[in-house]
């Protein structure tokens, strides 16, 4: 590959963007991107050797950007279990403000699977940055957990779950309008496992 062109990198991710906002990854072709950018498809592959791992450069953008709404809203709480509270919430308030943009980050793009595991792992930033703000609430005496990497896991997995079926309208229907309340619920009972009862 050649040297990235500063101009063209962010100009190729902001129009494939704009396409996966309107189709599926699958109905979109590196032709595509090329006209919707105003250069040839010769170009793009100069930079990204397929359009999977252009989607998954753009999806890791995402979470990147997540990552730090995540850590910002995180800081503001006085205790570990009011950051991790904190957390969740950016993480939730996001994702109902960017549905369409969730749902291609968690599931729509394609894994990055065959990545070295170096590469995997920048893939789980949020994760990691929930994980740091467990092991705090650990060291001081509010939580209990084995193994703060899957009890976190467990979290975002589970939550992303509630997330998508609101998302989707999968969850009752007296919750398609009131996501905050079903994901809430189920924040309790993982706070409860972790932090205890609540008080």
């Amino acid at each position: 590959m050649r040297n990235a062109n500063p101009q063209i990198i962010p100009l190729i991710k902001q129009k494939t963007l704009e396409l996966l906002m309107e189709a599926e990854p699958s109905q979109i072709g590196m032709r595509d991107i090329a006209k919707s950018c105003g250069i040839t498809a010769t170009n793009i592959y100069h930079y990204y050797k397929d359009k999977d791992t252009l989607f998954q450069a753009i999806a890791l953008d995402c979470i990147r950007e997540l990552n730090e709404r995540i850590k910002a809203s995180a800081v503001k709480g006085r205790s570990a279990k009011s950051q991790v509270r904190n957390a969740v919430n950016a993480f939730c308030d996001w994702s109902f403000e960017n549905p369409r943009l969730a749902l291609l980050v968690m599931q729509g793009i394609k894994s990055a699977d065959t990545l070295p595991p170096e590469l995997i792992e920048e893939y789980y930033i949020c994760n990691r940055t929930g994980e740091e703000i467990l092991k705090k609430a650990i060291a001081e005496g509010s939580a209990s957990s084995a193994n703060p990497r899957l009890d976190i896991g467990l979290l975002v997995s589970g939550l992303w779950g509630c997330i998508e079926a609101v998302i989707l309208k999968k969850c009752d229907v007296e919750y398609w309008d009131k996501g905050k309340k079903f994901t809430d619920a189920f924040v309790k009972l993982w706070i409860k496992s972790v932090f205890g009862d609540e008080k």
